[in-house]
């Protein structure tokens, strides 16, 4: 899973992270260097004994984003416990990170399950319940882990310990292609190390990921769209945002101006 943790590094970079480390095995951290120089590399066995290059990583991080491209094996639950354990910055937990994660958040997380991941973390009542209400089953699974989550699917739904907070329905069929949930990560990671608060780097991820999709599918096509398309379209996206007008009450229609002669 090598690309998984590559696009989420992409994604923070593109989505304003100002900088990036990438803690992974050698393998991963040999295709980084060939195709992503811009991102910092520690090298580690994703084990339970952190390495102290690894533990100064996550000492100086302002936000994580674990679970793209970790893998399962029992070392990795015993890694992710030991960086949990450290200093309690904003995480996003995605992926193998979603199967792996026990008990309760003691920091700022988001969680990022699809249904299976959902179903896999909270069990079959909670996931057979949130295929007929996802609102209230996001929210007591937010209760259930004292955190934020991030129900993917349509509409995506985010809650935390308030309840359901945020609906996000742009996007098409197109993100189901896989890598789309690694780049959501890395957005979400990049909004919360600029200080943004977990539902609305959360909610500010999704959508952005989905306005992207919708922009890459009028070249590409929906059907043809790849992680790549939607990185690329990010640019447009920022402009667009940049360009936002002020609000106005609802206008139908613009009458044209009287003749005053």
């Amino acid at each position: 899973m090598t690309g998984a943790a590559l696009h989420a590094a992409r994604a923070a970079l593109a989505a304003g992270a100002g900088l990036v480390k990438l803690v992974a095995g050698p393998d991963t951290l040999a295709a980084a260097r060939a195709s992503l120089p811009d991102v910092l590399t520690v090298e580690s066995t994703l084990g339970p004994e952190l390495e102290p290059a690894v533990a100064e990583a996550l000492d100086w991080a302002d936000a994580l984003v674990v679970g793209p491209g970790l893998g399962r094996e029992e070392p990795r639950g015993a890694f992710l416990q030991a960086l949990l354990a450290r200093r309690p910055v904003p995480t996003v937990l995605d992926a193998d990170a979603l199967t792996l994660f026990q008990g309760e958040a003691a920091r700022p997380i988001v969680f990022t399950p699809h249904l299976g991941e959902f179903r896999a973390l909270f069990g079959d009542q909670l996931a057979d319940a949130a295929a007929n209400d996802r609102w209230a089953a996001a929210a007591k699974a937010a209760q259930k882990v004292r955190g934020t989550v991030l129900l993917k699917g349509v509409p995506t739904v985010i809650a935390d310990l308030r309840g359901p907070v945020h609906v996000v329905a742009s996007g098409n069929p197109g993100l189901a292609t896989g890598g789309s949930g690694d780049l959501l990560a890395g957005f979400i990671g990049a909004f919360l190390a600029r200080g943004g608060a977990p539902p609305e780097a959360a909610a500010l991820g999704a959508h952005v990921l989905g306005r992207a999709a919708e922009h890459g599918a009028r070249q590409w096509t929906a059907r043809s769209l790849r992680p790549a398309d939607v990185l690329a379209a990010l640019p447009d996206i920022w402009r667009a945002f940049a360009d936002t007008r002020p609000r106005t009450p609802p206008v139908m229609a613009l009458l044209e101006s009287p003749e005053t002669e």
